[in-house]
């Protein structure tokens, strides 16, 4: 089905310019999402993007560990100087004027932190509950402040916060899935020793960077996973009030098919990343425009 201008914007969003400084990246998969909200909302979530940006940058770009270990602590108090409305900052500046009107959740700027000191700790996961962990951190607590900005009326407290847990969950795992050999670069595995197990596939193969039909299977078992994140997602919001998560929807249609490309490739993600092209991403913003009005 071709691109419709006439039905929805999303045809020219790809080539749209930010009108806040501290905007997503056009690359950013936020990017889309970012350019469907009105002016207010827009800012809100751009500071929530500056201050995640900035947590997960601590943590990723070459500190010594004792010197981002000391930022990660400093940002903890930030927090608590921010919901005190003294924030120090000019990040957490910029995030004070939206916590209110936007219902910001002090525990998912916590959460954010947690996640994020885990990785200064390379940790490996066991099982995929100890995963579920870390991507609570780095990825649920996100979701718990943007679905905030972006609205809900109809769905239940309890329904929307599991609605951005198994969203945070599924980009996550997508990512973990997409960047396997770049995150060996940096040290780090996050595929569960239980599932490497359950696929015959070893930690001394990964570093090997061994593409066979093991690491195959160990990858379905995640694909599966996040598949069930997605479903489990959707299934606990009120369709009244998908309109209104249309920036969520867009984001996750947009991960979604970035996983099923991956799949397509046979998971040739040992020595390369893979992405979406602009247009790619604007057909997939396109469907969850239909998804989200019924069609």
């Amino acid at each position: 089905m071709g691109l419709d201008p006439a039905l929805c914007p999303f045809f020219f969003l790809v080539n749209a310019a930010p009108s806040a400084p501290a905007a997503p990246e056009r690359k950013s998969n936020f990017f889309l999402g970012f350019l469907l909200l009105p002016p207010r909302k827009r800012a809100a979530l751009s500071a929530v993007y500056g201050y995640c940006r900035l947590i997960d940058d601590i943590v990723d770009e070459g500190l010594k560990k004792e010197d981002a270990a000391a930022q990660l602590e400093f940002w903890r108090a930030e927090v608590e100087r921010l919901y005190e409305g003294r924030p120090t900052h000019p990040v957490s500046q910029a995030l004070l004027p939206h916590l209110q009107e936007q219902n910001l959740p002090k525990d998912a700027f916590l959460e954010m932190i947690r996640g994020c000191e885990m990785d200064l700790n390379a940790a490996r996961y066991e099982t995929p509950e100890d995963l579920e962990s870390y991507m609570h951190g780095v990825a649920s607590s996100v979701g718990y402040m943007t679905v905030e900005i972006f609205g809900y009326k109809e769905t239940s407290p309890d329904h929307i916060r599991e609605f951005a847990r198994c969203f945070g969950y599924a980009f996550q795992l997508t990512n973990i899935i997409r960047d396997v050999g770049a995150d060996l670069e940096l040290g780090r595995v996050y595929l569960p020793a239980a599932d490497m197990k359950e696929a015959g596939y070893s930690l001394e193969a990964l570093h090997r960077r061994e593409h066979s039909d093991a690491f195959i299977r160990l990858m379905e078992i995640q694909y599966k996973r996040a598949k069930q994140y997605y479903l489990r997602a959707r299934n606990m919001v009120d369709r009244r009030d998908r309109k209104g998560l249309l920036p969520a929807e867009v984001m996750a249609h947009i991960y979604e098919g970035l996983l099923e490309e991956i799949r397509l490739g046979r998971y040739r993600v040992l020595f390369q990343k893979q992405s979406l092209s602009p247009w790619r991403k604007a057909r997939l913003a396109f469907k969850a425009w239909l998804y989200c009005h019924g069609f």
